[in-house]
């Protein structure tokens, strides 16, 4: 028989896997680039062959505004679960479909078009999948859990980020680059659509939160989430911005700026890259989770206020160390690992909790992805130009002081404003 306990426990596990398998087709298109520019951008230059491939990577971030609103509305109007188990189905089929989906050799420009369109569909669907996974285990964990849990979603998002690093580096130790280009490469999208599929499933066995089913009963829904968050929740939405600015940012920076950033303009070797990458990522897990447990305890505010500073004392002193080109990777893997963990493990906790139930899905997901589609889309370009503004390699460094500070400051006003304004009560609008 199964106990309450460990009932909530299947739920958070369960409900990470959505962003886990986000996290984790994502990372593993940026890794097989080099082989599907092959299979669906034949071109004369290797360059050009890349660049519309990785273009196609970021189709996926541009979605995600319209996803947001859309899943957004969908889970405050109808319900937490629907939504997520909609949002999920879809991203399963659109990476099972990159699977098996023909090359240019099969089926000329139709090839790359529908690739794009597969992308598509994964960003504006997570759009709405990790908002709602947020949302729906907020409400339905114990409040003194509340932390840790969706400190869990976080970890599980970074732990797809770990998968898929680790799926590339087996894929390409077991296989050579002809099998790779002619058929390997489709293993590690077959795998996370078939995942999809088990997650959907085993999710069609919750049910609606209580919490939501209760405003539902008394007729205190919003008319248009989206309108009434832009009429009196502005600046909680502005600061969710900036509290998860540190967030998606480091992120961002850590592990998908420094690959280039340091094999190919400081000359450090590129499997001392990967193997402190996948450390960094690896100890983050514990730390993020950690950070969520002192949030159920202690006072969240000033616990994100202290990890944005963190993240801005330590940035520059990392980075200066990287551009002297003498940096012990391991250690700045352990110090990335403290600033990364440190904020993602409460950052989420501060802005789901800030909205009220009504319009809850609706703030979650556009702080998000506004955030996303601003500082995590946008960060690897920041980190270049940076190096050509300034001509100092430590420049980078920058982004992520700035990122820090904005989410101390974002927690503090966050905090002060919760005092007075909590996210409780009906708002005008409502039915």
């Amino acid at each position: 028989m199964t106990t309450p306990v460990a009932a909530k426990n299947r739920i958070v596990v369960i409900t990470s896997l959505g962003g886990f398998l986000e996290a984790y087709d994502f990372t593993v298109y940026a890794h097989m680039s080099a082989y599907l520019s092959l299979v669906f951008f034949p071109a004369a230059s290797v360059g050009t062959s890349l660049l519309n491939t990785f273009i196609t990577f970021s189709v996926g971030y541009l979605a995600r505004p319209l996803g947001a609103i859309v899943f957004s509305h969908w889970g405050d109007r109808n319900g937490r679960k629907g939504s997520f188990m909609v949002t999920v189905v879809l991203m399963a089929v659109a990476t099972f479909g990159i699977g098996i989906l023909p090359g240019h050799e099969q089926i000329g420009v139709l090839a790359p078009v529908t690739l794009a369109l597969f992308r598509l569909l994964q960003g504006f669907c997570f759009a709405g999948e990790f908002s709602g996974a947020v949302t729906y285990l907020y409400e339905t964990i114990p409040t003194h859990r509340q932390g840790v849990g969706v400190a869990c979603l976080g970890a599980g998002t970074m732990a797809g980020i770990l998968m898929g690093v680790l799926m590339h580096s087996v894929l390409v130790t077991w296989f050579d680059e002809r099998q790779l280009i002619a058929w390997g490469w489709r293993i590690p999208f077959l795998l996370g659509g078939s995942l999809g599929g088990v997650s959907y499933v085993i999710r069609r066995r919750f049910v609606e939160s209580s919490v939501f089913t209760a405003v539902v009963e008394r007729g205190q829904r919003e008319r248009i989430p989206f309108m009434t968050l832009l009429t009196h929740y502005k600046a909680e939405l502005l600061l969710g911005i900036l509290v998860l600015m540190p967030v998606l940012a480091s992120v961002c920076m850590l592990f998908f700026f420094t690959p280039g950033y340091l094999t190919r303009m400081l000359g450090y070797s590129a499997e001392a890259v990967a193997y402190a990458n996948s450390l960094n990522m690896f100890l983050g897990l514990p730390v993020c989770i950690v950070v969520g447990w002192l949030g159920d305890r202690y006072n969240r505010y000033w616990i994100m206020t202290g990890a944005g500073l963190l993240v801005a004392i330590a940035a520059w002193p990392v980075f200066s160390w990287y551009a002297g080109g003498e940096a012990n990777l391991l250690v700045a893997a352990v110090v990335g690992a403290l600033m990364w963990g440190s904020v993602e493990g409460i950052a989420i906790l501060l802005v789901v909790s800030s909205f009220p139930v009504a319009l809850r899905y609706t703030g979650m997901a556009c702080s998000y992805n506004i955030c996303a589609t601003l500082f995590a889309g946008m960060g690897t370009m920041v980190g270049f130009w940076l190096i050509r503004l300034t001509g100092n390699m430590a420049s980078p460094g920058y982004y992520l002081v700035i990122s820090g500070l904005a989410g101390a400051i974002g927690a503090y006003l966050l905090g002060q404003r919760q005092s007075v304004k909590p996210a409780v009560g009906r708002l005008s609008g409502q039915e």
